[in-house]
């Protein structure tokens, strides 16, 4: 059902070139998106992110770091990373969006089966020539989401209808300030059930991705699995962050960071961090929410004698 529907979208912006209809900032994004990952089978991954990342874009590998200084110290590789975009919106300015989908990680290439899955999310600033670029790019692994009872498969993510950003007519922008925003953040994240306090933001048709999970769709559906959400989150030890926020674009911005656990016994759980706020309905809400574990750091190598 999905690949129709991506079929479909494709051939509705393929008419709207045909009869002249002028193309919407969101079709220009989700065809950047489609074009970043046709050019990942045809030259290479690393060749298609130093295409498509902005110079300041960031990646995760695994804390954040600048992404193109990444790729660029990246040998060439035979392996395919796949993905399509699913999900998609865009600021009322037309100048800050984000897509998120399934990818699908083949060792040997396009040939080879797929060893690895997940969902991923990319930030798109439109530059000052009028083209996006990706600033932001993370994701979370899972398990195969063809496997029976996998609720992406059933997901409003597969939804068509989310091509369309929803129209937020009467509602006007509102500038949201940094330390705002995060202030609500810590607000947030100090919650020992972190759930429970997350719903009160979430708008109604927010995506929830933890690592391991097939991505959560909407707060009725967060609601009903927040002990699992909660999992990695045990409510115990000194809780702490730290984020950066990005001036709000339009109706909608972004913080990304790094959440911190210090646990009872000293030892420290780490995971980077990404929410998506959109003002509609009157307030600012969260449109997407992201956890993805950071790996302990290897211990230091016994000094030498």
């Amino acid at each position: 059902m999905r690949k129709k529907l991506f079929v479909l979208t494709l051939i509705l912006i393929g008419c709207a070139a045909v009869f002249g209809q002028p193309k919407t900032d969101l079709q220009r994004l989700v065809e950047t998106e489609i074009a970043f990952a046709a050019a990942a089978e045809a030259r290479g991954t690393k060749s298609a992110f130093l295409g498509f990342l902005a110079d300041d874009g960031v990646v995760f590998r695994p804390e954040v770091r600048n992404g193109r200084d990444f790729w660029r110290s990246q040998p060439e590789s035979a392996a395919l990373l796949s993905w399509r975009p699913v999900w998609a919106d865009i600021s009322s300015d037309g100048r800050l969006g984000y897509t998120t989908g399934p990818w699908e990680y083949r060792p040997k290439g396009k040939n080879d089966q797929p060893a690895a899955f997940g969902q991923y999310v990319t930030i798109w600033k439109k530059q000052a020539d009028g083209v996006f670029k990706a600033v932001l790019d993370i994701g979370i692994s899972h398990e195969n989401p063809t496997a029976a009872g996998a609720k992406t498969e059933k997901s409003p993510l597969a939804s068509a209808e989310k091509w369309k950003s929803p129209a937020d007519a009467g509602q006007g922008d509102k500038t949201v300030k940094e330390q705002v925003l995060l202030d609500r953040l810590g607000s947030i994240f100090s919650q020992r059930v972190m759930s429970k306090k997350l719903l009160g933001h979430l708008a109604d048709d927010a995506v929830v991705l933890r690592e391991g999970q097939t991505p959560y769709v909407g707060k009725a559906q967060v609601a009903a699995n927040a002990e699992k959400i909660d999992r990695d989150f045990p409510p115990d030890g000194f809780l702490n962050f730290e984020g950066t926020a990005t001036p709000s674009q339009g109706n909608l911005t972004y913080a990304y960071g790094v959440y911190k656990l210090t646990h009872k016994d000293k030892s420290v759980s780490r995971w980077n961090f990404l929410q998506i706020w959109k003002y509609r309905g009157g307030r600012w809400q969260v449109a997407l929410d992201l956890f993805m574990p950071i790996p302990p750091a290897p211990p230091a190598s016994a000094p030498k004698n």
